[in-house]
């Protein structure tokens, strides 16, 4: 008798793919609706490399989500036909809270999708353990939200000198603070209830000069960050290098010949001990 093929089952596969190329394109036109906006969906198209079909139906569900909205004022096409109207980032409804823990405060703030501060709060360390600067973080972060009724947090971005681990959202060292293996992402999302990053100072600041500030539309950039700590991040061909567990850029310890001052790290002559900000202070009043 001849056999009868029985069609294999749909592999799941092929679908959380697509899933994932949504996500990734939906992505990919926000982003250029940030760098470009306001920008016409025709511009988004060939910017993206993405179909114009594929470039509305983006749209259309970023502007369902209230991500972004439709310019005021259409922009006349050089052809015939409609005029195009183009879209740009609805900063109206949404934030983004950040954090930053220094060496002697924490600053908490509330910023649009533009990048720009619509609150913020100082805090003074009056204790440095882990617990307590994040919950009086969270603390802060929900006073500032409550002064904004009617606005909704996507998440919090964290940002803390010495040696981070983006990945893992994990603190592995910051000898100033004291702090050693601190899973920040857990410990800040928890008390917050939001998706939580963390990341390097240095490398923060590289992420956000790149999205708003002087480096925007580079796609090199090195950043030395001095102050109480010294540390460095850089991007080359629009990526930010973090290396095995996020320690590329980490030159607080490099040794300064002829250095004399000692270093947290029980060494003499760190790069660090030599430049930081307080070192050169108490030089200077000296």
């Amino acid at each position: 008798m001849p056999r009868t093929a029985v069609p294999a089952p749909a592999s799941p596969v092929p679908r959380a793919a697509d899933s994932d190329r949504r996500r990734t394109s939906a992505s990919v036109v926000l982003r250029s609706v940030l760098e470009h906006g306001p920008v016409a969906r025709s511009t988004v198209a060939r910017l993206t490399g993405l179909s114009p079909a594929s470039v509305t139906e983006h749209c259309a569900r970023l502007t369902e989500r209230g991500l972004i909205r439709e310019s005021a004022a259409p922009r006349r096409s050089n052809g015939m036909g409609r005029p195009h109207v183009p879209v740009d980032l609805d900063d109206r409804r949404f934030l983004v809270a950040g954090v930053h823990v220094a060496v002697p405060y924490t600053t908490v703030a509330l910023l649009d999708l533009r990048g720009r501060v619509v609150a913020r709060r100082e805090l003074r360390h009056e204790r440095t353990e882990p617990a307590r600067v994040l919950a009086r973080a969270a603390e802060a972060l929900a006073g500032l939200l409550a002064e904004v009724p009617g606005r909704r947090p996507l998440g919090v971005g964290v940002a803390v000198g010495g040696w981070v681990d983006r990945e893992t959202g994990t603190v592995v060292e910051h000898e100033l603070l004291g702090w050693r293996e601190v899973p920040v992402r857990e410990l800040l999302g928890a008390r917050t209830g939001l998706p939580v990053r963390v990341d390097g100072h240095a490398r923060a600041l590289v992420h956000g000069e790149r999205l708003f500030g002087q480096a925007r539309g580079s796609r090199s950039v090195l950043h030395l960050f001095v102050g109480n700590m010294v540390d460095s991040a850089f991007a080359t061909h629009d990526e930010v290098h973090y290396g095995p567990r996020s320690a590329a850029g980490a030159i607080a310890h490099l040794p300064v010949p002829g250095g004399t001052e000692p270093c947290a790290c029980g060494r003499t002559g760190c790069l660090q001990a030599e430049l930081s900000e307080r070192t050169l202070c108490r030089r200077a009043r000296a």
